[in-house]
């Protein structure tokens, strides 16, 4: 078995983007939520290496591919964060 991929997160503006698929119909291998500062996503790779594998996926595993891909959906003003930062308000609960 190849080697898993990694968390990759982003956060995107939510006055400029316009997501093709509505909150219910997000793709497994991404986690979307809002907040004041707009879309905080993160990718799921446990589902992500799976549907790459069954060709659902098609992108590699690379922080550049990921943005294509969320600006391909329609995902605008996409910034890479560190996923320390990204989930940071959730070490407290």
């Amino acid at each position: 078995m190849g080697k898993s991929s990694q968390i990759y997160c982003f956060r995107a503006s939510y006055k400029m983007s316009t997501p093709e698929f509505e909150g219910d119909r997000i793709p497994d291998w991404l986690s979307i939520e809002t907040n004041w500062q707009g879309y905080k996503i993160s990718t799921l790779p446990w589902v992500a290496d799976v549907a790459r594998a069954l060709d659902i996926l098609p992108i590699e595993d690379s922080s550049t591919d990921w943005i294509a891909y969320l600006e391909s959906v329609g995902f605008k003003d996409l910034v890479p964060i560190c996923c320390d930062d990204f989930f940071e308000d959730r070490l407290f609960f």
